[in-house]
């Protein structure tokens, strides 16, 4: 890796500090490190930079800190694949001379010479790295722990970059971008001015752990450390910036305070971009694609039975997804929308293009809510199903639909589909009266209060008191969408079968990367995550008789890890006769969780979390055959528990499975482990296995750590209470498994077994500072 830069350590570095700050100098490809001024070992340093094209060709430019000398100093930067289009950002470190990356995040690259800002922060042994303000990713290492000089460096390619700027690790930089939304802006010509608001906050000081400013400890309060508050919480302020469009053509673009508005003017792709009027460093770069409007050409045919809501349908649930029936199955197109209007105003009220979108999960003006980008449009069989953006329709009004030509090629009703255009009157008017039961019913086509699960959720957020318990009754059908629920305890989730009630949808870390946490109002990008369903700051959430399945496959190109559920919350958990499945990380769980008669199925590291204690009893715990490797057998767990006093997880009277994965793949015998660990000095592998019964498929030696090239667990050695462990292990007939191969793992005696599992009350005695918890089938 980076064997110019590896090459030019027995060279002597140049100094461009006297260079003045705010310019950008040329930085050539293998040339020693350029660099600056000295920090203490405490410190960031930061710049902008980008690949001159007309040198061609991939490569990497790292800011440099605690530079000693050519073979000893650390990086951040940017690693350019421009045929892929691609780029990671990385963490490096240089130690004798040799190029290690300690990190790494892929993401989308632009091929229009744009600047992106870079920022290394080094605070004691934690390096993370910033791109254009957005933390992105951070390690641990500690070969490297004294202060030195600052710099630039580059490979494969010349760079142009600004002289390194340097700061107290405390103070956070400043961050510029769309709110809570993805860089990318859809127009369309004829739609008129659009207005998007932008995240324009300062640099903001955080002293100590973000954990501080979260108050746990307050009464009815469950947030977790992963759920930190946003800059506004620590004091950043709101700064002026610009708005320019490269091509002034195509799009007219207008920076105010707190939002740019855009002004579609001709066809075509360009950017805009916005940067501080104070500070070069801080800018940012979207995307604009403005369209034709391709309006409906007047086809003749009539709605009646093929359209949902139908023609002039009254009492329709608020949040209803459109849905069209074809004739056969139809092809989705590239381009155009579908479009909302109230009737009485002609206001347009929701936009769905169908090239892709994000949403908003959550109800209208809630303070904290999901932001994700998303497919909204969905082909099953015969019929096409648009779900609209979260709260978009209002109780008691009525609304007319409009679908450009070329959202769909197929044939609608005997005739080629050309689009719905207001003549065709495919008007609805959704139900007055608000659900005021502390019982609710979801249907996806029958008499119901809602037709999606995250209407069902937006309710209950809204009109029900935070403690008042809520049921939401699911009726059999096939969900496709995204889930959120926060600052709501004691909901309860029941379908009307566990097969027939399916919650389904594709999200993975390519689409929507990270675990993801909620964003206020003033927060930058899309940070929702790759979860289907997303649980912060609740207690007592039920989720019976069900299944959520996370169906993005490990070797797509947006797969990787895809949690079905993410239980970001100190609060409990309940899942029973449930189903979950993915490959990569299906259950991530912090808190408190009970699995009960519950299956969960993946392949690489598909049980998971920060947890305090997670309880799986009388479950099915399956490893399905990994659609990027037919030869890997993947890990059950990898677990961080949160201390070393907490539980961690425990599986008591479970079975290990295994079967085919969504391709086909099978699981070969002998290559599954039990679990590997992070390598984490801050967090506890805590696991034990007691009374489970285990296929061919888990490896004899059972326990991944340096045997399987993997990380020493924490604790090395488990003890009765703590680390790897097992106790009364069988196959899957009910016989004695041979463990004599077992490796890292400690064998409990009857007596540590029954110490480990007593009763669920004794298990859960730590929830609520040692209130306890004893949940009951």
């Amino acid at each position: 890796m980076g064997p110019r830069i590896a090459a030019c350590a027995a060279m002597m570095a140049v100094s461009i500090s006297a260079v003045a700050a705010g310019q950008v100098v040329r930085i050539d490809a293998g040339a020693p490190v350029r660099t600056a001024g000295a920090t203490a070992a405490d410190a960031w340093v930061e710049a902008r930079f980008r690949p001159l094209a007309a040198q061609g060709g991939d490569g990497k430019l790292y800011v440099v800190g605690r530079y000693q000398d050519e073979g000893n100093w650390y990086g951040a930067g940017l690693s350019f694949q421009s045929a892929a289009k691609r780029m990671q950002v990385e963490i490096v470190r240089m130690q004798g001379g040799q190029l290690t990356r300690l990190k790494g995040f892929g993401r989308a690259a632009a091929a229009d010479g744009r600047f992106h800002t870079v920022r290394l922060e080094m605070a004691g042994s934690t390096l993370v790295v910033y791109l254009d303000g957005e933390r992105v990713t951070n390690v641990t290492d500690t070969a490297l722990p004294r202060g030195g000089r600052t710099g630039v460096v580059a490979s494969g390619t010349a760079f142009e970059a600004s002289i390194p700027v340097t700061g107290d690790p405390a103070q956070k930089p400043a961050r510029l971008a769309l709110a809570r939304a993805p860089q990318l802006a859809q127009l369309t010509l004829g739609d008129g001015t659009v207005r998007l608001d932008v995240s324009a906050l300062g640099t903001y000081r955080q002293a100590g752990d973000p954990a501080a400013a979260i108050p746990t400890g307050k009464p009815g309060t469950f947030l977790t450390t992963a759920s930190p508050p946003n800059a506004t919480a620590y004091g950043a302020v709101p700064f002026r910036f610009t708005a320019t469009a490269a091509d002034p053509a195509l799009v007219r673009a207008e920076a105010d305070a707190g939002f740019v508005t855009l002004t579609p003017l001709a066809a075509g792709a360009t950017t805009v971009t916005l940067a501080s009027v104070d500070d070069p460093n801080v800018l940012s770069v979207f995307d604009v694609r403005v369209a034709e409007r391709k309006e409906a050409s007047g086809g003749a045919y009539r709605l009646g039975g093929a359209v949902a809501p139908a023609v002039g349908e009254r009492n329709v649930p608020y949040d209803t997804p459109l849905r069209l029936r074809f004739d056969a199955m139809p092809t989705l197109g590239a381009a155009g929308a579908v479009r909302v209007y109230r009737k009485r105003d002609g206001a347009l009220v929701d936009t769905v293009h169908a090239g892709g979108e994000y949403d908003r999960l959550g109800y209208e003006g809630q303070p904290y809510r999901r932001a994700v980008r998303l497919q909204p449009i969905a082909i099953e069989g015969r019929n096409a199903i648009v779900h609209l953006h979260s709260a978009k329709l209002a109780p008691g009004e009525e609304y007319l639909v409009t679908v450009d030509d070329g959202v769909f090629d197929g044939r609608f009703n005997g005739q080629p589909f050309a689009g719905i255009g207001r003549e065709h009157g495919w008007t609805f008017r959704t139900r007055a009266a608000i659900p005021r039961s502390d019982k609710l019913v979801v249907d996806d086509d029958g008499a119901a209060d809602f037709r999606t699960v995250q209407g069902a959720l937006n309710h209950v957020m809204r009109h029900g008191a935070r403690t008042a318990p809520a049921t939401v009754d699911i009726r059999n059908g096939r969900y496709q969408e995204l889930l959120y629920l926060r600052g709501k305890d004691n909901v309860t989730l029941r379908g009307q079968s566990r097969d027939g009630v399916v919650i389904d949808a594709l999200n993975g870390d390519g689409l929507n990367p990270g675990s993801g946490t909620a964003q206020d109002a003033q927060s930058p990008g899309i940070n929702g995550g790759r979860a289907i369903f997303l649980v912060e700051d609740a207690d007592l959430l039920t989720l019976d008789t069900l299944t959520i399945r996370n169906s993005t496959l490990r070797g797509s190109p947006n797969g990787g890890q895809a949690e079905a559920l993410f239980f970001n919350s100190e609060g409990r958990l309940v899942a029973k006769n449930a189903s979950f499945f993915s490959e990569q990380d299906t259950i991530q769980v912090r808190g408190y969780a009970w699995f009960h008669r519950t299956l969960i199925a993946g392949n690489v590291d598909f049980i998971w979390g920060n947890n305090r204690a997670a309880l799986f009893e009388d479950s099915e715990i399956r490893t399905v055959g990994d659609s990027a490797n037919s030869n890997n057998g993947g890990y059950l767990l990898q677990a961080r528990t949160m201390s070393a006093g907490d539980r961690g997880f425990l599986f008591v009277n479970s079975r290990l499975t295994h079967g085919p994965g969504p391709t086909g793949n099978r699981v070969p015998a002998g290559a599954t482990w039990l679990a590997r660990s992070p390598g984490y000095a801050t967090a506890w592998d805590h696991i034990a296995f007691i009374d489970c019964r285990m296929g061919p498929h888990i490896a004899p030696a059972g326990w991944a750590g340096p045997n399987a090239k993997q990380p020493v667990p924490n604790p090395a050695s488990a003890t009765a209470t703590g680390g790897w462990r097992e106790s009364g292990s069988m196959d899957l007939d009910g016989k004695p498994l041979d463990v004599s191969q077992r490796v890292h793992g400690r064998m409990l005696s009857a007596d540590e077994a029954k110490a480990a599992y007593g009763s669920r009350a004794a298990f859960f005695s730590g929830f609520g500072g040692g209130k306890g918890w004893n949940p009951v089938p």
